[in-house]
Order: structure tokens, then C-alpha cells, then sequence
């Protein structure tokens, strides 16, 4: 698919065959990238999470700015941008876990923001959402509670777009890949709740909000849910360079207004 993106002075636009209308992803200014680039973030992720770190050094490049140093870390460090992965992919309570951890370690320590993800595959029509919807508040209130001085950011969990024909005929056949409706409308009740609960406190990174450009709305089974939009994914989960940069971009604007160095 050919994606033509056209850079403006405050957003860029994306457009491919087949769409009415492009999507429309706002940059940050130079001045949220220049406070971003000072304060010490820690993320917690899985493989979108490196879609999403990517997407950090496309943000900045594209602005002319200086990149803040990113390093995957196991200790403490001296990077800006310091990311770890954790747990694995479709155990959601497992990375909660080890995102508790994590701060709980060396890695916790003088760090100025701090947030992790879920990724699409930990959530599907077969999750209990309000399980994992509750263990990710008790775990978050746990990691604040233990470091006050750290800003934590909150998360909505990724989305998958439409399946192609390939992933219908397995469907059919019984052989889901967890990226039919019935999946997307699970993550679409848990990001419900997630924005029910932290939109208020101005702290949430919206991340299938970001990933659906606001544009991709469906229904199934009389429940309405939102999909990853086809311009922004290469595989239909994880991010291509324009959706890398989308998702980055909110992050990047996120830690910028909670930053203490603000």
C-alpha cells in the first residue's frame, strides 16, 4: 500500500488509495521535544512498544531536534529514554507484574515518567476485560503509592485492523488470529474503562485512539469498537513508520506536560 505523508508545521497528513479523507497526525512543538528530551522516562513494552521507540527517533528527526538517548535497560542508567520489556506477550497480568518489579529495581530509580503498555495480543474475545482491567488500576496505585515522586502516565491497549482475506478464510476454518471484530471489541471495552477512569487526570496516553485516527469505527454484534487504521500498520498490528510516528508523537506530548523539568 502506498502511503504519501505531507509534513505541515504543526501536523502531517497521511493518505492512501481508496481513503476520502487523510489522517491527520498533530507533531509536537519544538518546545514539548526539547522537554521531553530532559526528562527520564521508563517504558514498559512488548514488541508494538519498539514500533512505538522508533517512532521517538522519527519525531525528532523530522522536527530537526536532538533525539534524547533511548537504551533498553536491566539497571540503573543514564539514558533519557530508557525502556525495558516486560513480561510476555499474551499474559497481561504477567507484565503487570513485571512492570511492578521493574520500578520496584534499579530501574525504578530517579526516573522522572514512567508508564507501560498492553499490546493487542493480551487482549481478545476470550479475556475476562474487567480482570485485567482491574489488576492494571491495583497495580498502578501500587507503583505510586511506592514512588511519589515519579509521574506516572496511563495507557489504553493496542488495536488490529481489519482482517485481510487470508485471516478470514482461518477464521472461518476455526483458526482465529485474535484480530477478528469480536477481539477488537474486547480492547475496545478495556480502553473504555481505561478512559473512564484516568482521562480526567490529563495523564492518559491514548494509544488506540492514536492508532485508529479517530477514523476507523465499526460494528459487530450490535457493539460499536475502533480498528487499527490501515495507513499506520504494515502487518496489521504493528506499526509501520507513519504509525510508529503517530503514537509517538502522543507519547512524546504526554511526557512534555508532565515532566517535572516543564
Amino acid at each position: 500500500m502506498l502511503v504519501v505523508a505531507v509534513a505541515l508545521a504543526t501536523a502531517w497528513l497521511v493518505r492512501s488509495p481508496g481513503m476520502n479523507e487523510p489522517v491527520a497526525v498533530e507533531n509536537p512543538s519544538e518546545s514539548e521535544l526539547q522537554v521531553a528530551g530532559k526528562t527520564t522516562v521508563l517504558f514498559g513494552h512488548q514488541s508494538v512498544g519498539v514500533n512505538i521507540l522508533d517512532g521517538v527517533a522519527g519525531v525528532y528527526a523530522a522536527n530537526d531536534v536532538d533525539a534524547p538517548t533511548v537504551e533498553e535497560v536491566a539497571g540503573s542508567s543514564d539514558a533519557t529514554f530508557r525502556h525495558v520489556f516486560v513480561g510476555r506477550n499474551g499474559d497481561p497480568f504477567g507484565k503487570f507484574d513485571s512492570f511492578a518489579a521493574v520500578m520496584g529495581g534499579p530501574a525504578g530509580e530517579e526516573v522522572d515518567v514512567a508508564l507501560m503498555k498492553l499490546c493487542y495480543v493480551d487482549i481478545n474475545a476470550t479475556t475476562d476485560v474487567e480482570a485485567v482491567f482491574d489488576a492494571y488500576v491495583a497495580m498502578m496505585a501500587e507503583v505510586e503509592a511506592a514512588h511519589p515522586d515519579t509521574r506516572f502516565l496511563y495507557t489504553t491497549a493496542a488495536l488490529t485492523s481489519d482482517r485481510n482475506l487470508k485471516g478470514r478464510v482461518k477464521a472461518a476454518l476455526g483458526r482465529g488470529d485474535r484480530m477478528g471484530p469480536a477481539d477488537n471489541v474486547a480492547r475496545e471495552r478495556y480502553n473504555a474503562m481505561i478512559r473512564e477512569k484516568y482521562a480526567a487526570t490529563g495523564r492518559l496516553v491514548d494509544i488506540a485512539a492514536a492508532e485508529s485516527a479517530g477514523t476507523d469505527k465499526r460494528s459487530h454484534d450490535g457493539s460499536s469498537y475502533y480498528v487499527l487504521n490501515k495507513n499506520l500498520t504494515f502487518d496489521r498490528g504493528h506499526l509501520n513508520e507513519t504509525g510508529s510516528r503517530a503514537v509517538a508523537s502522543e507519547l512524546l506530548k504526554a511526557v512534555a506536560a508532565h515532566s517535572p523539568v516543564a
